[in-house]
């Protein structure tokens, strides 16, 4: 939004498929062009939730984790808590926890215990879901229907000997469309036919069908609309207030102040800084990502 208006003249609004009006940018704001891009008023971004959801339980603790151009890195997340992490392209991501990327060095203590994840199925036996950066290539099926792609993490669970309960896959497909207020004709409908916002919910829906307790999101909005993001948004405060616990990764500084509970920033492979939310500021979090590996040790 921001660059829409520091850099047009004019803006097109488009909604469904279709141009909803075309005005010069010194005849709008903000609110009016997300007003105008989902159909209704937005009254708030981010959603407060309705109760702090953190606990005093210690869900995930790193130990001078290493690996996949992270280094030395120790953090704890609590039950029910939203962590964000922020820093510059390149500053490393969280798949060492999911096992994608092998740690070289470290400890991850998850639920009290010792855990190593060497695959992404040790990561999920353990009860850690990753919804990836890359929806369309990494996170989705785009030529399976959607029960399919709701269920495909958790085939071995609904099967018998290789063969899947129909009935079990559609009841639980029925039910994540249902909570996680999927719009679709039905089930059957490719999810390559589905607006990014609702492949999105799919792609959650697949992991939250595995049971997690915490939850990787790497870039959970983005390429989807504002409307789209604000219920994704809901959809976090739900699911902490369920007792779920989130890591969250973004390259939106206002996305993570919005919505997190907590700010790690990296820069150059270490954690530079650590913000509470009542500290919250851009500028803080610009100075923390942009401090040199020897500024940041």
């Amino acid at each position: 939004m921001d660059e829409i208006f520091r850099l047009s003249d004019r803006v097109t609004i488009m909604r469904d498929g279709q141009k909803i009006e075309t005005l010069r940018i010194s005849q709008t704001n903000v609110e009016h062009l997300v007003t105008a891009m989902v159909g209704r008023e937005l009254k708030e971004t981010y959603p407060a939730r309705s109760g702090s959801s953190i606990t005093e339980t210690v869900l995930l603790e790193t130990r001078r984790l290493s690996g996949n151009g992270l280094r030395d890195i120790s953090f704890t997340v609590h039950r029910g808590e939203v962590l964000g992490f922020a820093g510059l392209i390149g500053a490393g991501r969280t798949e060492l926890i999911f096992g994608v990327k092998p740690k070289t060095a470290g400890e991850i203590i998850f639920n009290g215990k010792p855990v190593a994840p060497k695959t992404p199925r040790d990561a999920i036996n353990s009860g850690i879901a990753l919804v990836p950066e890359d929806r369309k290539r990494q996170g989705a099926l785009l030529d399976i229907d959607i029960k399919g792609n709701i269920c495909m993490a958790i085939l071995s669970r609904i099967s018998r000997m290789s063969v899947v309960n129909k009935g079990h896959e559609q009841k639980i497909a029925e039910t994540y469309k249902d909570s996680m207020r999927i719009k679709t004709l039905d089930l059957f409908q490719k999810i390559k036919k589905l607006s990014g916002g609702n492949q999105q919910k799919v792609i959650i829906a697949k992991w939250l069908a595995t049971e997690p307790e915490l939850i990787i999101l790497d870039e959970p909005t983005r390429g989807i609309d504002v409307g789209a993001k604000h219920e994704i948004y809901k959809l976090i405060n739900e699911l902490v207030e369920n007792g779920k616990t989130i890591l969250m990764i973004s390259s939106e500084m206002e996305e993570l102040m919005g919505m997190a509970d907590r700010i790690i920033v990296l820069s150059e492979g270490r954690i530079s800084g650590e913000i509470a939310r009542k500290d919250f500021d851009q500028e803080l979090i610009m100075s923390y990502a942009s401090k040199t590996e020897k500024e940041a040790v």
